[in-house]
């Protein structure tokens, strides 16, 4: 069943609010945080960042290479979420002879669009969540060759995926920023859903926007009437 933070109708556990500066109500990080720890992807994630930094741990033999391999992949993050954004979440369906490809992922993000106040659409799916980690971790065992390098790209890379779910869901509950920085993710996000679907691509960080160009002002961009749909006919 589809929930909402945003509906006063959703279950009074998930809408505990506390007062803000202004009186007004908002969800507290506390009640978003049990809501989030509750669905699908988190508790599949946790215990597998924490066996990676355990084994980390075990496996010790730290070198310089561990701080590259995290600079590298701090450095990546940006573009990596832009460009599945934009490539794969945005994709749309083809047809190649007779067979129609449609991914799975397009799919399942087209249905958060379609419902953006809907908080069961806001976490990446399972079986793209499992092709996703079982993708990074081919790569790092490929480029690093080493296990212990191996764990700290592992770690390295689940904690991002980690901090992307929770970043995404945050944004489309009704917690209100309270920080600069979260403001300006939770505004430009929002303006992807609500004013043009075409920009404002990054969920945690706005580099890759900032150097393709999708991270304009709000008032240089029409309104779209397609940002629910994404121009695309699912019948």
């Amino acid at each position: 069943m589809s929930r909402t933070l945003l509906d006063p109708a959703a279950r009074p556990a998930d809408n505990q609010r506390v007062h803000d500066a202004d009186g007004k109500r908002v969800l507290s990080l506390r009640a978003a945080a049990r809501v989030f720890f509750r669905a699908p992807t988190p508790p599949l994630l946790a215990p597998i960042l924490a066996a990676a930094a355990t084994a980390r741990i075990v496996v010790a033999r730290w070198s310089p290479a561990d701080v590259v391999v995290v600079g590298v992949l701090l450095a990546l993050q940006p573009f990596t979420e832009w460009l599945i954004h934009v490539f794969v979440l945005h994709f749309r369906p083809r047809t190649l002879g007779r067979v129609r490809i449609d991914l799975h992922a397009a799919r399942k993000h087209r249905a958060h669009h379609l419902a953006p106040n809907d908080i069961d659409t806001a976490f990446v799916p399972l079986l793209d969540l499992v092709g996703l980690v079982g993708i990074s971790f081919a790569t790092l065992a490929i480029a690093t060759r080493s296990l212990p390098l191996f764990l700290t790209g592992a770690v390295t890379s689940l904690t991002l995926l980690t901090l992307y779910e929770w970043t995404h869901f945050l944004v489309h509950t009704a917690y209100r920023p309270r920080r600069a920085y979260y403001r300006s993710l939770w505004r430009a996000h929002r303006l992807h859903h609500f004013k043009n679907e075409h920009y404002w691509f990054g969920v945690t960080v706005h580099l890759a926007d900032r150097v393709f160009g999708t991270f304009p002002e709000k008032s240089a961009v029409e309104t779209s009437a397609t940002a629910r749909t994404l121009a695309i006919d699912v019948t």
